[in-house]
């Protein structure tokens, strides 16, 4: 009980904060979309505000889940190689004071960071839960690979950044590692880092085999919108 209550609650700081990005959407607009439990959120919401107020929007989209559930609720998906987003909503694991984000969770990193980078404005939505409150301790940091480079990464963290990293694996129904959407694999990399997230960032970045980071610090969002029950506040 005590469990589903907590879930509740966490959709509605969710909804709060979706709710609050869809005030930011315009008529005509190229919107970017990123992936995760909120962003779906933000999309029926926005699929109803198309309907309802008869606007067009056009979304460019940063996974397969993304394009499949835009094209269920009628959305319409444009190429990034064609359009430059107005405008990029996503979510975030783990949101910092400075507005530097880790995100990565749902393996979908690279085209989120795509989506995001190449955006006019990027904004994020998270719940409270998201935040924390300073910079210190192990952070765990999703790093997306080329396979046929995976383990000298791993070595190459291990000696670089003294970092402890693991092959994500799925955990149902397929053997075998975590596939991205780029036919990538992915890697938890756990390390410390207490100076600048933007030189982190660029530091993994220029290991070889690397493709992507789940830092994103270089480009921070222009504004987090973070759901606290029925209502939100906004980092700026």
């Amino acid at each position: 009980m005590e469990q589903k209550k907590q879930h509740d609650q966490l959709t509605q700081e969710k909804t709060s904060a979706a709710h609050a990005a869809l005030q930011l959407v315009k008529d005509g607009m190229v919107l970017g979309l990123g992936s995760g439990s909120t962003v779906k959120i933000f999309m029926k919401l926005l699929a109803e505000k198309v309907k309802r107020e008869g606007i067009k929007v056009y979304i460019v989209s940063s996974s397969y889940d993304t394009s499949i559930l835009a094209a269920t609720l009628g959305l319409i998906e444009v190429s990034l190689n064609s359009f430059t987003p107005d405008l990029s909503i996503d979510g975030a694991d783990t949101v910092f004071p400075d507005k530097s984000l880790i995100k990565g969770g749902g393996g979908c990193l690279l085209r989120e960071k795509l989506v995001n980078y190449y955006a006019r404005e990027y904004v994020i939505i998270v719940d409270h839960t998201k935040l924390r409150a300073k910079l210190d301790g192990p952070l765990t940091v999703p790093i997306e690979v080329h396979p046929m480079s995976y383990s000298q990464v791993v070595k190459a963290l291990r000696e670089t950044f003294n970092a402890e990293s693991s092959l994500r694996v799925f955990s149902e129904k397929k053997l075998g590692p975590a596939i991205t959407d780029n036919g990538g694999f992915l890697l938890d990399a756990t390390l410390k880092w207490s100076g600048d997230m933007r030189i982190l960032e660029e530091k993994l970045k220029s290991l070889p085999g690397v493709l992507e980071t789940g830092i994103f610090a270089i480009k921070k969002p222009s504004k987090i919108f973070v759901g606290r029950g029925e209502s939100y506040t906004v980092i700026e």
